[in-house]
C-alpha cells in the first residue's frame, strides 16, 4: 500500500517504446535484463505488485521495489550495496523527466547484489523516531544516509 511519501516514477501512457531495465529477483536468485514500457502497469508487473521507490544509484539509476513485499507470504530479500529490500526490484534509468534506459549493466549490478540476506521482519516493521534540533542537522543526517547507501 503506497503512502503519500512514496516516490512514483514519472511515466506516461503515450509511448509504448521498450526500455532496458534490470530485474533483481530474490526468489529465483537472479539479476537479469528486463524490458519495460512507459506504463505503470509494466513496472508493477515486473516487481509483482505496487511499486515504491527503493533507492537511487550514483549513475542516476532508480530502484523500484514491491511496496507490499513484506506483507506477502514467504518474502524473499536482497541487498544492493548496504541496503536490504524485500521482494523483487526493478532498476530503471534516470528520470529525465520520464524514466529512461538503465545506465548500469547487468554485470555491474550482479556484483553489488547479495541474496544471502537474513532479515528480522519484526525489526523492519518497528518505527524508530529521530529528532533534530535544526534543519542543518536533518540535512546532514540525510547526506550521511545517502552516502552510506551509495558506497
Amino acid at each position: 500500500m503506497a503512502s503519500n511519501s512514496t516516490k512514483i516514477a514519472r511515466i506516461g501512457s503515450q509511448s509504448n517504446a521498450s526500455l532496458r531495465a534490470i530485474l533483481i529477483d530474490p526468489f529465483r536468485r537472479v539479476v537479469q535484463p528486463h524490458r519495460i514500457d512507459h506504463r505503470l502497469a509494466s513496472l508493477q508487473a515486473a516487481v509483482g505488485g505496487n511499486i515504491a521507490w527503493g533507492t537511487e544509484l550514483q549513475t542516476g539509476d532508480v530502484l523500484y521495489i514491491d511496496d507490499e513485499a513484506l506483507l506477502k507470504r514467504n518474502p524473499a530479500f536482497f541487498a544492493l550495496g548496504r541496503r536490504s529490500f524485500a521482494g523483487r526490484g526493478l532498476l530503471v534509468g534516470p528520470e529525465r523527466p520520464r524514466i529512461t534506459d538503465v545506465v548500469s549493466s547487468v554485470e555491474e549490478i550482479a556484483k553489488k547484489v547479495r541474496f544471502d540476506v537474513a532479515m528480522d521482519v519484526d525489526k523492519l516493521l518497528t518505527v524508530k523516531c529521530t529528532t533534530f534540533e535544526t534543519a542543518q542537522e536533518f540535512f546532514e543526517y540525510l547526506r550521511r544516509q545517502r552516502d552510506e547507501e551509495l558506497e
